[in-house]
């Protein structure tokens, strides 16, 4: 599969997000129709029975046993060749039964769609929904799933690494901290898996993660701000403070780019099988040490403008 125009030039992902930012209707419309490009083709009147034994079997020739797989999904990919998010979670199921696979899949709570108030609803692991799919809110209800209680682009992990990943990600005073259950994703070589979705709508560690890794070198002045969050653990409320990454560098983010320089470097492959995106990563770790040597030549994955760099 070949770069398109978006991967190949960064400046006109971001030209277009900074002025559809001015044109909040024409911005929502814009959104719809790259979330619709982004979960692949449309369903096909009578789905091939072929393509879904095609697409298992893709996934199977990537998995090792004991490998930690980390998972963005779409349902409405998956759906354009049959697969429900029941037969899915059966399948990652049957890979850590017989396979000693880990798997994960981001669950970022519906707390964290708005800055937290006084009146914010506490995160609770085991009760808040998340926003980021059918999959991953039908993988929380699943009894050997166990979810992080940091507070803020949560995981949910299942398999037999799964509770040592999350032994102290609420340690962590960042999303991708030492003790935090993303780094233990990227320092154990975890896989990634982009399936009924592309990489460039959802590699969270790609386009967020760099800067957590680089610490002082990051070029970038200002990054973090401080928010509270409150948690609830068994009943018990506290609060937890997080730095997290300023709003105000979404709008300069390359996710199309960083899938170009990805797929350039070798380390992200996509394909669809139907109508079905399947995107992999062999290694994360892998992944972000190409962004970060990029970083250091002055290639990041923000188009950042001068003004908010380090002298």
């Amino acid at each position: 599969m070949g770069l398109s125009v978006m991967e190949r030039f960064g400046i006109i992902e971001v030209g277009t997000r900074v002025i559809l930012g001015k044109f909040p209707k024409l911005k929502q419309t814009a959104k719809k129709i790259r979330a619709k490009r982004s979960r692949g083709k449309s369903v096909a009147e009578e789905i091939d029975p072929k393509l879904k034994k095609i697409f298992y079997d893709k996934v199977i020739e990537h998995i090792e046993p004991d490998d930690i797989v980390l998972i963005h999904s779409s349902m409405d990919g998956l759906k354009t060749i049959g697969i429900t998010a029941e037969e899915f979670i059966e399948f990652m199921k049957k890979q850590v039964a017989e396979k000693g696979v880990t798997f994960v899949l981001p669950c970022f709570p519906t707390t964290n769609l708005t800055a937290p108030t006084e009146k914010s609803r506490p995160y609770d692991p085991k009760k808040t929904i998340c926003w980021t799919g059918i999959l991953p809110n039908k993988f929380l209800c699943e009894p050997d799933v166990i979810r992080t209680a940091f507070p803020y682009n949560s995981l949910a992990a299942m398999g037999p690494k799964a509770e040592e990943m999350m032994a102290h990600d609420l340690e962590a005073t960042s999303v991708y901290d030492k003790t935090s259950a993303w780094r233990y994703c990227y320092e154990n070589h975890a896989k990634l898996l982009f399936v009924g979705v592309k990489a460039s709508s959802s590699n969270t560690m790609g386009s967020h993660m760099v800067p957590d890794l680089m610490g002082d070198e990051w070029p970038v002045k200002d990054w973090y701000q401080d928010v509270v969050y409150k948690i609830r653990i068994d009943g018990e409320v506290s609060e937890k403070l997080v730095r997290v990454q300023k709003d105000i560098w979404a709008q300069y983010c390359m996710e199309e780019r960083t899938s170009g320089m990805l797929k350039e470097a070798g380390v992200l492959e996509e394909q669809y099988i139907g109508g079905c995106n399947l995107g992999i990563v062999e290694d994360a770790k892998e992944m972000m040490d190409v962004l970060i040597s990029l970083s250091k030549k002055g290639k990041l994955v923000y188009m950042i403008p001068k003004r908010y760099l380090k002298k």
